[in-house]
């Protein structure tokens, strides 16, 4: 049985939580960096205009797009996501939204929309995927632009013994500038059904602080599946990079940021 938008929303709600209070702390050096090019990517099509963040979370791209004099808005199903962002240095800058964010429920038009870091994945299915597309197309400006940020699905990470259905045999060990949540380990595990294009991920942290177990589902997308979703949404692809700098896109290419413009 398909889920309805606020079924949905109440279990992102619960499953995101879950994760506000660590989430900042996962970051690595290399995410925060992209998270600056993400932001001036992002400022250079705004123009000094305004943004929305679909999936903003904590604020990782919206607070520096936010500096860079952007007047940016986000949506976020996860109320203590949002209350973190609120709480840094120039969270009173961004504007939120506590909600689904495939409904893209606001009343203004912006001159971006953006959805950064494989957020669509999130959607629990191609219906919904499909119709935040079709919904971001609707709060553009005149000239507007949607901009995807998603993983290239790689499905030999989870053959040859790489991944199996009990995930990863060795942690990722992390360093101890994770300030205010000591960890010892976090190992991830996941399982995933080519079919359905489903990961069922499960996240083991192993830490001074105790134990804890998250469980999470997302749904992956090719880049043509998005193309065409973007298609069926009034949208159409406009430029497709290979990262945040404009790196070439190539087939073999971890990243894809996806500009639209409607059609």
């Amino acid at each position: 049985m398909t889920k309805t938008s606020r079924q949905w929303q109440e279990e992102a709600k619960a499953e995101w939580d879950r994760y506000a209070d660590i989430w900042d702390s996962w970051t690595p050096e290399d995410n925060r960096d992209d998270a600056e090019e993400a932001a001036d990517f992002l400022a250079d099509l705004a123009k000094g205009g305004s943004a929305l963040e679909l999936g903003v979370g904590t604020g990782r791209v919206a607070l520096p797009l936010a500096e860079r004099g952007v007047r940016v808005s986000g949506i976020d199903a996860s109320p203590k996501m949002l209350s973190r962002l609120k709480e840094k240095p120039g969270g009173d800058r961004v504007q939120v939204f506590e909600g689904n964010f495939a409904d893209v429920d606001v009343e203004e038009e912006y001159d971006v929309v953006f959805i950064a870091l494989a957020t669509l994945f999130v959607l629990p299915d191609q219906g919904e995927q499909a119709r935040c597309l079709a919904n971001s197309a609707k709060r553009l400006k005149p000239g507007g632009r949607l901009v995807v940020q998603n993983i290239v699905p790689d499905l030999t990470n989870y053959q040859r013994g790489r991944h199996n259905d009990y995930g990863m045999t060795e942690p990722f060990r992390l360093s101890g500038r994770l300030a205010g949540h000591p960890r010892l380990a976090w190992f991830e595990m996941n399982h995933v059904d080519p079919t359905t294009q489903l990961i069922k991920r499960t996240d083991v942290i192993l830490s001074e602080k105790g134990n804890r177990v998250i469980a999470a589902t997302m749904r992956f997308i090719w880049p043509s599946e998005q193309d065409l979703m973007a298609r069926l949404g009034g949208l159409e692809l406009e430029d497709r990079w290979g990262g945040w700098r404009k790196e070439p896109f190539h087939y073999d290419s971890r990243d894809a940021v996806s500009v639209y413009r409607r059609a």
